[in-house]
């Protein structure tokens, strides 16, 4: 039998290629990302990876005691990140106080909303869908890169060894847990998953597109 996190990735193959595929990740692979492009992406995901410590930590509340302690690190991993963002926001000149777009505050609502009102299994399927998606993501960038980029710190963080570390510990974390559920949470699981993946194609189609609120 596969594992659950190699069920969720088939499940979801499509969207998968599509993420890794997007002209985003493309154009900062070969240098040619528009600096205003980025600069979107760099204040929103800062606000997405905000919005994601409060997500932690209520999944941390939730978590069996064995578990906690990862989490616990996952947190101050998490606030590492941000320092990251403000840093290059100061060197770039990005303002990071912007309000999230529609997709940014729609993806951090469900954040919230499933570390509330689901099953701990449910939210942790959420935190390894982004999770995943970003190493496979910056990895995926990191193998196509034609020289340096500007933007290297962000690569080299989301495709390095200690992440990946973290994330294979996700995966095996998740089989462990979806092994003592039946198959009506494994669905539900599955399908988290799947908004997940859906919301982290979109965040990219964000980026792209220069989204904004009308009026």
């Amino acid at each position: 039998m596969e594992p659950f996190h190699q069920r969720l990735l088939t499940a979801t193959q499509p969207i998968w290629k599509g993420i890794l595929a997007h002209p985003f990740l493309s154009a900062v692979a070969d240098n040619s990302i528009d600096e205003a492009v980025f600069k979107t992406w760099m204040a929103q995901d800062y606000l997405f990876i905000q919005a994601s410590v409060p997500f932690l930590g209520v999944l941390l509340a939730k978590a069996p005691v064995h578990i906690r302690p990862m989490l616990g690190q996952s947190i101050v991993g998490f606030n590492s990140e941000l320092e990251l963002f403000r840093q290059q926001a100061t060197e770039c000149g990005v303002d990071l106080t912007n309000e999230p777009t529609p997709t940014c505050h729609a993806f951090t609502q469900f954040l919230m909303a499933t570390a509330y009102d689901r099953p701990f299994e449910v939210g942790f399927t959420v935190l390894y869908g982004g999770e995943k998606a970003y190493m496979d993501a910056w990895q995926h960038v990191k193998a196509q890169q034609q020289g340096v980029s500007p933007w290297q710190p962000f690569i080299d963080n989301w495709s390095s060894a200690a992440f990946q570390g973290y994330v294979d510990w996700i995966a095996t974390t998740l089989d462990a847990l979806a092994a003592e559920k039946p198959e009506h949470v494994l669905r539900e699981m599955e399908q988290h998953f799947l908004y997940t993946a859906r919301y982290e194609l979109l965040f990219w189609d964000m980026a792209q597109s220069g989204e904004q609120w009308p009026g």
